[in-house]
This record gives structure tokens, sequence and C-alpha cells, in this order.
């Protein structure tokens, strides 16, 4: 009887291990933890976008495990040390309009985010680019008489237009020189002096010390008073030379 007793025992022990040793497996499935591919196209860096103004931020971001509205875009008037949010939770349409603030800047960025349903995110940001108003057309009509052999008289026709056509008053015209034939680039440009009546200057006697010169003419309008203090301070220290490049940044693009 004990026996018995002993081997019915084993058989419900063995009964028992072999309900705890089922499974049940499931279906097969696939961690995904790389994060989606993005690229910030516009803005990248570089660009004078205007007050007024409505620009594209551009972007290309693809997964296979995108989120619907997945994509958050924020934008940074100071360089990065702040965001401010400028679309939350859109689609991955790759366009977003945006209408420029009422603020200028020459250290604008703009930052994109997108993520997936299993976490995984991507950020960009672009490099910086200006916000500014926008500049007067370039004067036409530029002439250099040199007939006496002496001096150099640089005319131009006045300036009623911005960029875009609409009517404008320069508030003055600066006179740029460079001794070499590098005509499109702004870092090899010098201020010379600024003109605020009428259309001409002469540069006073450098037929007789310069083999070549060549002349810029450019309209400005200064609408908070930066151009008056970066030309006074050229006046004050005429040896340093004021590259139209530094003009341009120091004026946050606001002079083409």
């Amino acid at each position: 009887m004990k026996q018995l007793f002993v081997a019915l025992a084993l058989l419900a022990l063995s009964v028992a291990a072999l309900a705890l040793s089922s499974n049940t497996n499931s279906a097969v499935f696939t961690l995904d933890t790389v994060a989606p591919a993005l690229e910030l196209n516009s803005p990248t860096g570089g660009e004078e976008w205007y007050l007024g103004d409505t620009n594209d931020v551009l972007w290309t971001a693809t997964d296979s495990n995108l989120l619907d509205d997945s994509v958050y875009l924020w934008y940074s008037l100071n360089g990065g040390s702040d965001y401010n949010p400028l679309a939350e939770g859109i689609a991955n349409s790759g366009s977003y309009a945006w209408p420029m603030p009422d603020i200028t800047t020459s250290n604008a960025r703009v930052k994109a985010q997108v993520g997936d349903s299993f976490g995984n995110l991507s950020e960009k940001v672009s490099s910086a680019f200006a916000i500014t108003y926008v500049p007067p057309e370039a004067p036409d009509g530029v002439n250099v008489d040199i007939t006496n052999a002496v001096d150099a008289v640089i005319s131009w026709q006045p300036v009623v237009e911005t960029i875009y056509g609409s009517p404008i008053t320069p508030d003055g015209y600066l006179v740029l020189y460079n001794e070499t034939p590098y005509e499109n680039q702004d870092n090899l440009y010098y201020y010379l002096w600024d003109v605020t009546d009428g259309c001409a200057f002469t540069h006073s006697r450098v037929a007789l010390h310069r083999a070549q010169m060549y002349y810029r003419v450019v309209a400005y309008k200064d609408h908070d008073g930066r151009m008056a203090g970066i030309l006074a301070e050229a006046k004050t220290s005429p040896e340093r030379k004021l590259s139209f490049q530094e003009i341009k940044s120091r004026m946050n693009g606001a002079v083409k």
C-alpha cells in the first residue's frame, strides 16, 4: 500500500511538471532601433529672409514606422540660446509656410524633429540666417569720370524702389572701393564715404596715387539707427578698413 502511495505521488509531480513546462509562442515582430532619416533643406544657413514675407521651411523625413503628425518645428532669434514653437505635431508634408516674425536678427535658426512609433527621434538644426528689412534696389547708371586725370567723380541714378519694386526713399548711399577686379566679393570692398544729399561723390586726387580703382555704390535705409553708428565709427577710425561684408553683418543683411 505504501509503495502504491509513493507511485501515485510521483505521478502527480510528473503531471505538475508537464503543466509548468507548457508555452505559447508570440507572433514574430521586429524591434526598430533606427532613428528616422531627416534632412532640413531650407533654411540651411546664410539666407536673408525679409520682414513681411512668408518663407517655406522645407525638410525630408523617411522611416518605415514614421508616426502620423510627428513633425515638430521651432525657431530661434538668438543663435539657438532659446527656441520658440513654430509648428507642433504636423504631418510629414515636407513643407511649412512660415510668416516672418517682426524682429530683425542675423542669427536666426530653425530646428526640426521627427519621431517613429518605437520612440526613435531625429533632429536637425539649421546654420544661422538673417531676418531683415527689404533692402533698396541697387543704383543704376554708376559712372566714374577721371577726365581731369586727378579726381574720380562717381555718379549714379537715384534709387526709388526696393528689390521687390515697392516705393522707397533711401537714407543714403555707401560709396565703396576696391583695388582689385573682384566686383562680387563683399569682403574686398571697403567703405570710402556715404552720400546723403545727391547722387555723386568725388574721390579726390585718387588718380595721382592709384593705377586702378573699382567702385561700388549701395543704397541703404537706416531703419533703426545702426547704420549711423557704423559710419560714425568708420569716420573716427579711417585707418581701420571697414569692409562691406562687415557692414552687412552688422546691419543683419539690411543692405545688398
